[in-house]
C-alpha cells in the first residue's frame, strides 16, 4: 500500500463538483489583491481556414471558411471593418505548431452583454471574418496592397540564387550534372 501523504489524506475532503476543477485564468493582478480573468476571445488562423479540416483546427463549415488566413487581416477586418478592440499576440497554435499568431478580441463588455449585438458568440463572430477577410484589401487585385504583394521574376530569381539570373549556377555548384545522377557498373563489385 502506497503511504498515506497529507496530500493524499486531503482528498477525502476535497469539493469533487466539476466547478471545483475548473482553473481560472489569471491575467493581472487589481488593486485590491484579488486577480482579474482575461474575458477576451482567441482566434486563430487556422479556426477559419478552409484548407484545415476539423482534426487540424477549423471550427467553422468548410463552405463557410477562407482560404489561408493571416493574423494581419483578420486584425485588420476586427478593427476596420467590425469596429471590435483587438490585439494581435505572438503566439503559436498547439494543432500547427508552426502556425505563429493569434488575435484576442474582446466579444463583451464587463457585465456580460456583447459589444456587438449582430455577433453575441464566437463562433458567430469567426463566421463574419470569414466573410470578409476575402475583400481585405491585400487580396483584392489591383488595389495598392496588392501590387506590393505581387512576386516579379527577378524577386524568384534572387530568391533562390545568390546572383540574380544564374538560376542554373546553384544546381550546378551542387553537384548536379544533368545526367540523373546514375552510376554504371554491377552492383557488389569492388
Amino acid at each position: 500500500r502506497a503511504r498515506d501523504t497529507p496530500f493524499r489524506a486531503s482528498l477525502g475532503r476535497l469539493d469533487r463538483s466539476p466547478a471545483a476543477f475548473a482553473m481560472p485564468t489569471i491575467t493581472e493582478q487589481s488593486s485590491d489583491g484579488s486577480y482579474q480573468h482575461d474575458r477576451r476571445v482567441c482566434i486563430y488562423p487556422s479556426y477559419i481556414n478552409s484548407q484545415c479540416s476539423v482534426q487540424q483546427g477549423r471550427r467553422i463549415p468548410k463552405h463557410l471558411a477562407c482560404e489561408q488566413p493571416n493574423v494581419v487581416e483578420i486584425k485588420d477586418v476586427l478593427e476596420k471593418s467590425l469596429k471590435l478592440p483587438c490585439a494581435v499576440e505572438d503566439k503559436s497554435y498547439p494543432r500547427d505548431f508552426w502556425q505563429r499568431g493569434r488575435v484576442r478580441v474582446t466579444l463583451r463588455k464587463e457585465d456580460g452583454t456583447p459589444l456587438a449585438k449582430e455577433f453575441p458568440t464566437k463562433k458567430a463572430l469567426m463566421i463574419e471574418i470569414a466573410r470578409l477577410v476575402p475583400k481585405h484589401p491585400g487580396r483584392v487585385p489591383g488595389s495598392a496592397e496588392w501590387k506590393k504583394r505581387l512576386v516579379t521574376p527577378k524577386d524568384v530569381l534572387t530568391q533562390f540564387t545568390s546572383q540574380p539570373g544564374q538560376a542554373g549556377a546553384v544546381a550546378a555548384a551542387a553537384g548536379g550534372s544533368g545526367t540523373g545522377g546514375k552510376k554504371k557498373g554491377k552492383k557488389g563489385r569492388k
